[in-house]
């Protein structure tokens, strides 16, 4: 059987979201059915290459073309990095190039439509919204081209209904827009009592300590600010609970987070993993996920979690209540810009989670989980994806 032959453009391979989403998906997909290979916009080096390792072990080749974040799409950097991906594409020739985040959605159907390849290509939408004023202008430009230039692609895709709808808001006029959900391999993210015992050991904390977390990367958008003013709140009525972060600069001496802390007097309250290679068991040994975002697609931590049996509290973000079911307690997010309301009603079901007894949050915790297997398979999903792919390429899209 011939293989299907994919390159997949994404914009670095950090331990992010869609990167993440990436490496399971090449995990799964059948090796007797499709030939892949990955080219990062940043070299796969240090942060910005953290999955490049896991995703060559898989056996499918990595390729870096050397633009710096700092100077992405600056100048010659852009051209240089657009002249090397078209070489990929020559050399590779695949059938379908399926891109991730918006400046590899732009470099990605450039370099494919100036090859001459005839390569059909696919885009992937990975937010339901994004605060352009913390990201520059650079990138409201590369979003502007990309809605203008949204009809070229064969599909786009988007990993969420709310993503998809932002999306159109925004000017994206694709030929044909499919949601695609991410999946959970339920049987790594499962419920895991040693493991809560071990890691609460290590932190200090006993079982009948409430803990809380927010798995995410420091990042604006995710909410890390409104966590702890919230949590601030919250810890007046219950002094006892925990507040724990984990993700790459949340390790104590992270100076934005040590910040957060710090101003919302959080200090004996708290606890910092950084970034960790376990976080099923992190998740496993929590109380709740808190979700703080301002902007999500399909928030994979909230699904992560539930396939753990750990219930899910806070602001919605993109197509969270969906994924969260009846594991969830999450309330209609006020405007991103009107922090105070933010605030508050994330401390109102921070509380309300904090409130329950401990057998209340398990059966939540339970129900989500059979909600997450039963919708959000990591192989359901993975098929899901194939059959897009052999779909554009044959042409029936």
């Amino acid at each position: 059987m011939t293989r299907l032959r994919v390159l997949h453009v994404i914009t670095g391979l950090g331990l992010g979201g869609t990167e993440t989403w990436l490496l399971r998906l090449l995990s799964r997909l059948p090796a007797e059915r499709f030939d892949c290979r990955v080219v990062s916009l940043l070299d796969p080096v240090g942060e910005s290459g953290a999955l490049a390792g896991p995703i060559h072990a898989l056996g499918v080749p990595v390729d870096g073309l050397g633009l710096r974040r700092d100077r992405t799409f600056g100048g010659f950097d852009a051209a240089g990095a657009l002249w090397r991906l078209m070489k990929i594409m020559r050399a590779f020739r695949p059938q379908v190039v399926q891109t991730w985040l918006y400046h590899a959605d732009l470099l990605g159907l450039l370099a494919a439509r100036l090859s001459g390849c005839g390569t059909a290509v696919s885009w992937g939408l990975r937010c339901a919204f994004m605060d352009f004023a913390a990201y520059g202008a650079g990138s409201r430009l590369v979003v502007r081209a990309c809605a203008s230039l949204s009809r070229w692609p064969e599909a786009v895709t988007a990993n969420s209904h709310a993503g998809a709808a932002h999306h159109l808001a925004l000017g994206y006029r694709p030929r044909r827009l499919v949601v695609l959900t991410n999946g959970v391999d339920t049987l790594r993210f499962h419920p895991d009592a040693t493991a809560r015992t071990r890691l609460r050991a290590e932190w200090g904390v006993d079982d009948e300590t409430p803990v809380l977390g927010l798995l995410a990367r420091m990042d604006h958008m995710k909410g890390q600010d409104t966590f702890c003013r919230a949590g601030k709140l919250a810890l007046r009525r219950h002094p006892e609970a925990r507040l724990l972060f984990c993700g790459t600069a949340t390790r104590p001496g992270a100076a934005e987070l040590d910040e957060l802390v710090t101003e919302n007097g959080l200090k004996n309250a708290v606890i910092r993993l950084g970034q960790r290679a376990d976080p099923w068991a992190v998740l496993a040994a929590l109380d709740g996920l808190a979700l703080a975002s301002r902007g999500e697609g399909f928030p994979n931590v909230v699904a992560e979690a539930l396939a753990c049996g750990v219930p899910v509290t806070g602001l919605e973000a993109g197509d969270a209540r969906l994924v969260a079911g009846p594991g969830g307690m999450l309330a209609t997010a006020p405007a991103a810009d009107d922090e105070t309301t933010r605030v508050a009603t994330l401390e109102e079901r921070i509380a309300a989670l904090l409130n329950m007894p401990r057998a209340q949050r398990e059966e939540m915790g339970r129900m989500g989980r059979e909600h997450v297997a039963a919708h959000y398979g990591l192989d359901a999903a993975t098929a899901r994806w194939a059959a897009h792919f052999e779909a554009i390429a044959a042409g029936r899209c």
